[in-house]
């Protein structure tokens, strides 16, 4: 294989300039510019050359380029054996290889991994892809050559309870469960060979029973969830995972709720969706735990609904998980270790305010002022931001979204401190007194929970989806429909309707939508929320992910 040809420009600067610059570029998730700067490096025998090239490959595999990453990733091998990142190297190769639908070669250089420290990922990462395999013939060619790997086993034992299971396919399921040692309750019982899916019930507030021309924009948004998760219904099937919805309308009385749950039908569910508002939220959550039954509330952010319930989980991160994800992040990107927060004295921007500040202490961090201001006194809220000092500060967090914080905020960091971070809600690039221009000339970084690249491919697909069958373009609420079922459907078939031990070990992974979905914290402690949330910074006007999932 020959190298990579570079680029007819002569590199000038420092190679440690210019791989830093690289590495930011594809933090920024600018992928084509991160390539351009990192690929003279990679052809060259200095000691950025390795690192340099995995990156480049990185980059190439983001950005859909799997033909240039694989070769980058062959010219590493061939070039730099040694390296001391040779397994991450094979790792990236194996999911380049699984991208261009080369499973066979991928599970060979998978094979590499066993007895490193990348071993659990890898099969991670074989059950992801295989997951996605749903060709019978190509599959069955896999087990030909790969039977013996407990993971290749299982993920065809669960595609045959999950729709392709035939009278003759027993013995061998027999004997997948024998030799693997797999639960034969899930595999061999009469339930699972009859093919029947896996039950959700829904359990959303349609108040169907109410006049619908006062209801309909209060519902609005509950019936754009519920499209979202119908559409999901439809891609999960279509990769031959099998859900039926079972909805039912339930208020915000806790009476309408214990109806439902009182139904017979509602024990052998393998997954309750709902209901929404707190007080309804606590009696499915005691259901949950006398019945072992898991329940997803879709739309809260109060970590409390969880509290002490293992069969308990938030879709959406909690207040405290946003805040003190946004000052671990701040921590770990802005120096000097010392931040400036102004909050707003409602109870939720207190709140928020409060989490960060603690997390952003704990973690060893100084907090030089914390003040506290009314929007509805604006000379007190004007004096309160012009009182600060900010030389010597790492980062300004605001936690407000009216538009006078917002206009204080940037007309302060304006004149005395144009590079100085600022952290503080995506709600700010919805405020029209402030152009993107002047929030793209700051260091503006936006907390954001529900981040959607509407620019991406599937994104397009999904709206011309949407739009046919709704005649609507989607909302925040459709995507987050979406995402829930899709993520949760995939979970019940890998692991069955008790996936809560498997949630532990999955990790944050990318959404279809979302940057991340994930319910373990950086301690790898399984949490009852989301907890990957998106932090983003205008780049010439465009919105970038400044800390994604790789």
């Amino acid at each position: 294989m020959s190298a990579l040809a570079l680029p007819a420009q002569a590199q000038t600067q420092d190679p440690a300039t210019t791989y830093s610059n690289g590495k930011v570029l594809l933090q920024q998730q600018r992928y084509d510019l991160a390539m351009a700067e990192l690929l003279p490096l990679s052809s060259q025998g200095g000691a950025y050359a390795p690192e340099a090239s995995y990156l480049y490959a990185l980059a190439a595999l983001k950005s859909g380029k799997t033909g240039e990453a694989a070769n980058m990733l062959q010219q590493l091998q061939n070039k730099h054996p040694r390296w001391g990142g040779m397994a991450d190297a094979a790792y990236l190769l194996a999911n380049v290889l699984f991208e261009q639908n080369e499973y066979e070669r991928a599970l060979s250089k998978l094979q590499e991994l066993q007895g490193t420290p990348l071993a659990g990922d890898a099969e991670g990462l074989k059950r992801y892809y295989l997951s996605r395999l749903n060709d019978r013939p190509q599959y069955e060619q896999l087990m030909r050559r790969f039977g013996s790997d407990k993971v290749v086993a299982q993920t065809y034992a669960d595609k045959l309870i999950g729709g392709w299971y035939r009278p003759e396919d027993r013995k061998m399921l027999e004997s997948l469960v024998q030799e693997f040692k797999l639960d034969r309750n899930r595999y061999l019982s009469k339930e699972a060979l009859s093919n029947q899916g896996y039950d959700v019930a829904l359990l959303l507030p349609f108040q169907l029973n109410q006049n619908y021309t006062t209801t309909a924009r209060k519902s609005q948004f509950i019936t754009d969830m519920y499209a979202g998760i119908k559409l999901a219904q439809d891609s999960l099937q279509q990769q031959g995972i099998h859900i039926n919805l079972y909805t039912y309308d339930t208020g915000a009385d806790t009476l309408s709720v214990k109806r439902v749950l009182d139904m017979p039908e509602m024990q052998s569910m393998d997954l309750i969706i709902g209901p929404v508002y707190k007080t309804t939220a606590k009696v499915a959550a005691r259901y949950a735990a006398q019945h072992n039954i898991n329940v997803i509330n879709p739309l809260s952010q109060d970590v409390e609904m969880a509290a002490g319930n293992s069969n308990v989980f938030l879709f959406e991160s909690s207040v405290a998980t946003q805040a003190r994800q946004a000052a671990t992040y701040a921590y770990q990107n802005f120096s000097p270790k010392t931040a400036v927060i102004l909050y707003e004295n409602t109870k939720a921007d207190t709140d928020f305010a409060n989490y960060y500040r603690q997390q952003f202490l704990q973690l060893g961090g100084k907090v030089s002022a914390y003040k506290k201001f009314n929007p509805a006194e604006a000379s007190a809220t004007a004096a309160a931001f012009r009182e600060l000092k900010l030389s010597g500060n790492g980062h300004l967090a605001v936690f407000s979204d009216k538009m006078i914080a917002a206009m204080n905020a940037t007309s302060l960091l304006q004149s005395k401190a144009p590079e100085l971070p600022l952290v503080t809600y995506e709600s700010w690039l919805d405020i029209n007194q402030i152009t993107l221009q002047q929030l793209d000339y700051l260091q503006v970084y936006f907390i954001s929970p529900k981040y959607v690249n509407k620019l991406s491919s599937v994104n397009k697909s999904f709206r011309e989806k949407y739009r046919a069958a709704y005649n609507l373009p989607p909302s925040q609420y459709a995507y987050a429909g979406y995402e829930m079922l899709f993520y949760f459907g995939q979970l019940l078939k890998q692991y069955g309707p008790q996936f809560n031990g498997q949630l532990a070990t999955a990790g944050v992974q990318p959404g279809v939508f979302y940057g991340g979905i994930g319910y373990t914290d950086q301690k790898q402690q399984l949490q009852p929320d989301n907890q990957y949330i998106p932090i983003l910074k205008l780049e010439n006007l465009e919105l970038t992910v400044v800390n994604p999932v790789f």
